[in-house]
């Protein structure tokens, strides 16, 4: 007789396939209509990917007691497992598109106008990611500030997905769009969330 699976084992693997599902998801579109040269394709999928990862990272700190009961590890493991992956992946993105235009104005925010920084909001976006992981790192080592710019995840998020939103080419895609607009939403809730968890800490005590 099959051994039952127990609720934690079974939560586990719906969070896993959960995550899997997501990936798949947003690769769809690449898969179904790939661009015509490879570079183009490596750019598309390495910014939606990248995001998804970066998403899963911010998200996941809302849960950090249900991460650690699941897995079995640290939440600061998993969050940095995702972390890193889609740092790589949106580092990934503009460094194709540089390679492929010949130009590292690729990596220069544009700041002509408020339209073309939000479209072009990708370049300060990654720059914070980047900002946002050293010192979500550097947490021991400046235990006073760290979490503050390890706070401008939520900000390189939002001009990713205004970015994606304004001339990303798969996000012409409904499915896309609706599944990158619920990943925002949420990241922005737990953001909100885990504000009043600590606001409430504070005041209890």
């Amino acid at each position: 007789m099959v051994r039952a699976l127990s609720d934690r084992t079974f939560q586990k693997i719906f969070v896993i396939f959960s995550i899997l599902i997501l990936f798949v998801l947003v690769s769809i579109p690449v898969l179904i209509e790939p661009s015509s040269d490879i570079s183009s394709t490596i750019i598309r999928y390495s910014a939606l990917t990248g995001f998804v990862s970066l998403f899963l990272a911010s998200v996941f700190s809302g849960f950090t007691r249900q991460i650690y009961q699941l897995f079995g590890r640290s939440y600061v493991q998993i969050h940095h497992l995702f972390a890193i992956l889609g740092l790589i992946l949106v580092t990934i993105h503009p460094l194709t598109l540089a390679v492929k235009v010949m130009s590292i104005a690729v990596f220069v925010p544009d700041v002509s106008s408020l339209e073309n920084f939000l479209i072009l909001g990708g370049r300060p976006a990654i720059y914070l990611i980047y900002i946002s992981l050293f010192f979500g790192f550097a947490r021991r080592t400046l235990p006073k500030y760290w979490r503050f710019f390890h706070m401008s995840i939520y900000i390189a998020l939002m001009l990713a997905y205004i970015h994606g939103v304004l001339i990303g080419t798969d996000f012409a895609n409904p499915i896309i769009f609706v599944l990158f607009t619920i990943m925002i939403g949420l990241s922005l809730f737990v953001l909100v969330y885990k504000r009043y968890v600590t606001w409430k800490r504070k005041k209890g005590d």
